[in-house]
């Protein structure tokens, strides 16, 4: 639906799912990924990073993971 025409409750649903859920999966997780030196992938989409029209707020969710994802690739770096 258009911008203006989102449901700010429905739209914080949204954030919980896509991006409040990974990073929840990530702060529960991280330390068994590290101990075993394994990888964090996170499904992200275009409208991440290309606004698609009538999209606004999952695109602000996977914009939202996108920007999370790129901060904890640096962070997470020196655990390797």
């Amino acid at each position: 639906m258009a911008a203006i025409d989102v449901d700010v409750e429905e739209v914080k649903r949204l954030f919980d799912t896509n991006l409040y859920g990974a990073m929840r999966m990530v702060k529960y997780f991280a330390p068994l990924i590290i101990a075993a030196e394994g990888k964090i992938i996170n499904i992200g989409s275009v409208g991440g990073v290309l606004p698609l029209g009538f999209g606004s707020a999952y695109n602000a969710t996977k914009g939202a993971l996108h920007a999370y994802s790129d901060t904890l690739r640096i962070e997470l770096a020196p655990f390797g």
